[in-house]
C-alpha cells in the first residue's frame, strides 16, 4: 500500500485503523468511503480533510500525509463537482484549436498542455473550429455555457465580436502560435518570420530566382498562422530582392469544406505548372502540404529537387520520414509553456514573459539543391 511517504503505524496506531481492518476482513464494502469516514480515521475535522484534498488553505505537511494516507486507504476521492462548489472553480482549462484534433501541430500542443496541467489537478477540454461560422456559434455561446477556469486558443485570431464576448467571461487566455499583438494575456509563438527567412535566403543562395510559396485558401475573415507565413514569405522575397514578377503566392481556389492533402496539391500543382514562369523552389505552408505537392509533382513527371525544390514548415515526424527540407517548430514544448503561463494567471501571477517567440530552425535534408545553370 502506498501512504504517500508516512507509514500506516505512523498515520494511526488507534482503534480507528483496526477497525478499518476488521471490516475488511468481514468483507464490508469499501468502495462507498465518505469524507466523515476519512475524517474520523485521520482524527481531523471534515472540513481539514476537504482543504487538505484540494490543496488548498493551511494544513500542516504532517496533517497532510494522516489525510492523504487515510483516503487512499479507504479509495476515498474528493468529488471534483463537490469540490468546485466549494472553490468557486471548474477545474477545467479548455484548450480551442483551428483544426481537426488529430493533426500534428495540435496534438502535440494538447499532448504538452496535459503533462503540466493535469498533475495540478486540472481537467484539459480539447475542443475545434475549422471555419467562421463554427467561431462565432462557439463564442456566441461562451457567455452563458462558461465552463472553465480559463482558456488556451492556438494558431487563430479572433475578430471584435469574439473578443468581446471573451471578455464577459473574465477566463484568463493564453494562446499558441498567434502574433504578440494578439487578444490574449499571453501567449506563445513561432517566429514566422525568422523561419521563412531563412527558407528564402537558403533558395537563393542556391541560385533560384523563381520561387512560390503555396497555401490552402485562407477566409478573408479569418486569420490563421499560415496567414503570418504567407506574410512572411512575400516580406524575406522582397528583401532578397525577388519582385513580383520572380515571387508567386500560389493559393487554393475557395471552398466551403476541408479538402484533402491530395486535392489541395492537385490544385496547387496545376497553378503552378500555368505560370508564365515556373518556379525552380517553392516554399509550403505545412509539411503535409509540402509533402502532398512533392508527390502531385511527381504524377506531373517533375522530380524533386532535380527540377523543383521544396521547404516545408513544421519538422513534423512525416517530414523526417520524407527527408524534407523544413522549418522546425516545437509545438509539444509550446503546449507546455501555454499550459505554464496559465497556471500563472491562475494563480493571480504574471507569466514571466507574457509573450514569447520560439526560434524558427532551418533543417536541411534532401529536398533542396542548387539550381541547374540551364534553369536559373
Amino acid at each position: 500500500m502506498f501512504c504517500y511517504g508516512v507509514s500506516a503505524c505512523e498515520i494511526n496506531d488507534s482503534a480507528n485503523m483496526k477497525a478499518l481492518d476488521k471490516q475488511w476482513e468481514t468483507g464490508v464494502d469499501m468502495a462507498r468511503a465518505t469524507i466523515a469516514e476519512v475524517a474520523e480515521l485521520a482524527g481531523v475535522s471534515q472540513a481539514t480533510v476537504s482543504r487538505a484534498l484540494r490543496g488548498v488553505g493551511k494544513v500542516a505537511p504532517k496533517t497532510r500525509a494522516k489525510v492523504e494516507a487515510a483516503a487512499d486507504r479507504l479509495g476515498f476521492t474528493l468529488s471534483k463537482s463537490a469540490s468546485s462548489l466549494a472553490s468557486g472553480k471548474t477545474m477545467r482549462v479548455v484548450l480551442l484549436f483551428s483544426g481537426k484534433l488529430n493533426e500534428w501541430f495540435n496534438a502535440n500542443v494538447l499532448q504538452g498542455v496535459c503533462e503540466v496541467l493535469e498533475p495540478e489537478g486540472y481537467d484539459v477540454s480539447p475542443t475545434f473550429v475549422t471555419g467562421r461560422q463554427e467561431t462565432e456559434r462557439y463564442f456566441a455561446q461562451l457567455p452563458k455555457n462558461r465552463n472553465a477556469d480559463a482558456i488556451i486558443i492556438s494558431s487563430f485570431q479572433l475578430d471584435e465580436s469574439a473578443r468581446e464576448k471573451l471578455r464577459v467571461t473574465d477566463m484568463p487566455t493564453v494562446g499558441v502560435n498567434i502574433p504578440a499583438e494578439s487578444f490574449c494575456d499571453a501567449a506563445i509563438g513561432v517566429d514566422n518570420y525568422d523561419g521563412l527567412s531563412k527558407a528564402v535566403r537558403l533558395l537563393k543562395s542556391l541560385g533560384h530566382r523563381r520561387i512560390a510559396f503555396v497555401v490552402d485558401y485562407i477566409p478573408d475573415d479569418m486569420v490563421y498562422s499560415t496567414s503570418q507565413r504567407m506574410e512572411a514569405f512575400l516580406e524575406a522575397a522582397e528583401q532578397n530582392g525577388y519582385d513580383d514578377e520572380y515571387a508567386y503566392v500560389i493559393t487554393a481556389d475557395e471552398h466551403d469544406a476541408p479538402l484533402s492533402k491530395a486535392d489541395l496539391a492537385a490544385q496547387l500543382v496545376a497553378k503552378l505548372l500555368s505560370l508564365p514562369h515556373m518556379p525552380t523552389a517553392i516554399c509550403a505552408e505545412t509539411d503535409q502540404v509540402a509533402i502532398a505537392v512533392i508527390k502531385e509533382l511527381g504524377k506531373q513527371q517533375l522530380h524533386v529537387p532535380e527540377d523543383i525544390s521544396v521547404i516545408g514548415f513544421d519538422d513534423a515526424d512525416i517530414a523526417q520520414a520524407a527527408n524534407l527540407t523544413t522549418v522546425r517548430q516545437n509545438p509539444l514544448e509550446m503546449g507546455r509553456n501555454a499550459a505554464r503561463k496559465t497556471l500563472s494567471l491562475l494563480r493571480g501571477q504574471t507569466p514571466d514573459a507574457s509573450y514569447e517567440s520560439q526560434e524558427a530552425t532551418l533543417m536541411l535534408r534532401d529536398t533542396t539543391r542548387r539550381v541547374a545553370t540551364d534553369r536559373s
